[in-house]
């Protein structure tokens, strides 16, 4: 037979065993009330059937899609044991109080100890194999016997133990396979317990050596498990108060009764859990899980310990004033009114215990997108948005650094790191991308027990994704900022560029003239032909002085660009550029003034740029007017440059920045031995004329 025919003949057992149970149960439903089993014992016993039942159906799903593992089958061997001995109790039930069965009180005695093997299975076993069905190393096989011999003499024990059947509601039927002298047999039982602790602790080692998905995995089953814990300790603590439990199980309050039956359902919670951790992949959301389910957990608990201490105090006084609790409304409405009030501030220190436990030093990170958001949002300085956001996507992952990358010259570079005084990390990169564009990077640095996945590997894409906007305003402040510090520079220049041509040039000549001024005054009387002489040299310095005085105002701002337009006073210019040029200006008009001058003062920087690197023997300059722009065009027949290894140099990038304070744009396309063509819009506006 195939493991996948076993695995649906155990499970198609189980569902027969399940109804053949239900159905004996049905029979015997009057006689077991009679007997002291309660009024509501079939309902009860088929909440409990039907609370068992996902072991049978979570084992096929996994027997089924990971044949391998062993947990699969130990689900079913579970639920197989459980209610297959429910069938063999419904018929000893049957056969001893309905209908004369043969056999009926040997079969009977024989289902006493069939709660061992399911809880042995799900309390031993279940915990040492999961989550991969095999044991956390081969040390543990020591272990593994020991628990599976405690068992089979913990069964011996209970089947071989001299009494009567009186927990299956039979005072005066004898244990027929009782033994005389197996007493010892009940040592086992002492160290039944201590096989279920240490099959927990081995979880906890397993969980302290696990990574990624393994570790996902060991919290679910250990959350369902505490839950498990928590509920029956609550029912518990309600049931050994005896103002709500009475005297005897027959005066126990419907609410508690029901309770307890709900409690029940518990159990569901570990193959659900295992289910979920065995077959589900990513567990993305095992966090949000756990915490919301330890929040209830803890305030269920808190309300409880509340309930439990109110009830005791207000218990111990009516019992010493002679009064029952339920004979005192005024206490219960007291303990209601306490109840109801602390709810809010119990719901508020729940939600903080459970986060403590789930998420321990680190922030939420399923609150750490709308915290990115919020802070991201306000109005910070520019310099501080990037250290924060380190620092949110730090804590948010529980990482030990963070770091924030800047695109670059194509090259990253740490523009952030948290904590201030760590390296940058970079380990686990995340791109950070805008309309396709790659701005960044985000990385982190885990602790070496806290790798990057699941949940946290979701969330540092996600932070990722919403990053690319906040990424894209900081460079463009930073390439703002940048601009502003060329163009200031620039303007440095200009003006030193001015105060030497004026300290070089006409200041120079101008002292000169005095010099002569002074020596021709002297010499007039003296000698008045030289005199005559020196005065016309004078006359011919005074006039170069004054054209280079002209040329320097025209280097600031030419009259004949305000007078004759652009085009003129282009054409000007390129009759004394270094390479023949020609200027084509198809009846472009006048512009705002501010927009002719920086065309002016582009094409002459690229024609200087020209003469000094292009090697170029022609170049042209193209004027257009387009729909209300004014385009230039330079183009040259030099050697040109690979744009992708090469840098703009102070030329270009002072063209861009000329441009781009105006809103235009530089577009430069060339290649090597081809020219350079450049190309420019500022924005123009109306033509003026």
């Amino acid at each position: 037979m195939s493991k996948r025919s076993l695995a649906w003949t155990v499970f198609i057992v189980d569902l027969v065993s399940l109804v053949v149970a239900g159905w004996l149960a049905w029979l015997t439903r009057d006689v077991t009330s009679s007997s002291g089993w309660g009024g509501n014992s079939f309902v009860s016993g088929l909440l409990f059937a039907l609370a068992l039942l996902p072991f049978p159906v979570i084992g096929l799903l996994i027997a089924l899609r990971q044949p391998e593992n062993a947990i699969g089958w130990l689900l079913l061997a579970i639920g197989f044991t459980w209610y297959f001995a429910e069938v063999l109790t419904g018929y000893g039930v049957y056969g001893l109080t309905v209908s004369h069965l043969p056999a009926a009180d040997w079969v009977l005695s024989f289902t006493e100890w069939s709660w061992i093997p399911p809880i042995g299975l799900m309390g031993t076993f279940t915990l040492l194999l999961f989550p991969d069905g095999h044991l956390p190393s081969p040390r543990w096989r020591w272990f593994a016997w020991s628990c599976a011999i405690v068992l089979v003499l913990s069964s011996l024990a209970i089947l071989l133990g001299q009494g009567t059947l009186a927990d299956a509601g039979f005072p005066n039927v004898q244990n027929r396979f009782g033994v005389p002298g197996t007493s010892f047999l009940f040592v086992a039982l002492l160290l039944f317990p201590f096989c279920i602790l240490g099959s927990a602790g081995s979880l906890v080692v397993r969980f302290r050596r696990s990574r990624g998905l393994e570790r996902e995995q060991l919290k679910l089953l250990a959350i369902a498990a505490a839950t498990v814990a928590v509920a029956y300790l609550i029912i518990m603590l309600l049931s050994l108060v005896p103002s709500f439990s009475g005297p005897s199980s027959s005066d126990t309050p419907g609410w508690l009764a029901a309770a307890q039956t709900l409690v029940v359902f518990s159990f569901s919670l570990i193959p659900l859990a295992i289910g979920v951790a065995i077959l589900r992949h990513g567990l993305y959301e095992i966090d949000l899980i756990i915490r919301k389910t330890m929040r209830y957990a803890v305030l269920v608990a808190l309300l409880v310990a509340i309930l439990v201490g109110a009830l005791l105090v207000v218990g111990a006084l009516a019992v010493g004033s002679g009064r029952g609790l339920r004979e005192n409304p005024t206490a219960l409405v007291a303990i209601g009114a306490a109840i109801g009030l602390a709810f809010s501030p119990l719901r508020r220190l729940a939600a903080r215990i459970a986060d403590r436990l789930v998420f321990g030093d680190r922030s939420n990170p399923y609150e750490v997108l709308s915290e990115f958001s919020g802070r991201v949002g306000d109005a910070y300085a520019a310099e501080d948005v990037l250290p924060r956001m380190a620092q949110v996507l730090g804590m948010g992952i529980g990482a030990e650094s963070a770091a924030v990358w800047l695109v670059s010259r194509d090259t990253l570079h740490p523009a952030a790191v948290w904590p201030a005084d760590a390296d940058p990390p970079a380990e686990v990169l995340v791109d950070v991308e805008h309309r396709g564009e790659r701005l960044g990077a985000l990385s982190v640095a885990m602790p070496p027990t806290e790798p990057l996945s699941g949940a946290r590997e979701n969330l540092m894409h996600d932070l990722a994704s919403q990053a690319g906007l906040v990424l894209r305003n900081v460079l463009l402040i930073e390439e703002l900022r940048s601009s502003r510090r060329r163009l200031v520079a620039a303007q440095d220049d200009e003006r030193r560029k001015i105060e030497r041509n004026l300290h070089d040039g006409a200041q120079q000549q101008l002292v000169a003239l005095a010099v002569q001024l002074k020596l021709a005054r002297t010499m007039v009387e003296r000698h008045p032909a030289k005199a005559a002489a020196l005065l016309d040299t004078l006359q011919g310095s005074a006039t170069d002085a004054l054209e280079d005085l002209r040329d320097l105002a025209r280097g600031i701002y030419p009259p004949l660009l305000a007078d004759k337009g652009l085009a003129t006073a282009l054409e000007a210019q390129a009759r004394k550029a270094v390479v023949p040029v020609t200027v084509e200006a198809d009846g472009v008009g006048r512009f705002p003034a501010d927009v002719e001058s920086a065309v002016y003062f582009s094409c002459l920087e690229a024609l200087q740029n020209i003469g000094k690197y292009a090697e170029a023997n022609a170049a042209s300059i193209w004027l257009s007017d387009g729909s209300g722009e004014l385009r230039f065009e330079i183009r040259d027949d030099g050697r040109g440059f690979d744009p992708s290894a090469t840098s703009y140099g102070t030329g270009l990038q002072g063209i861009s920045d000329r441009l781009a304070a105006l809103g235009g744009e530089l577009v430069v396309t060339t290649a090597p031995g081809g020219g350079a063509p450049r190309a420019g819009r500022p924005p123009g506006g109306e033509a003026a004329g």
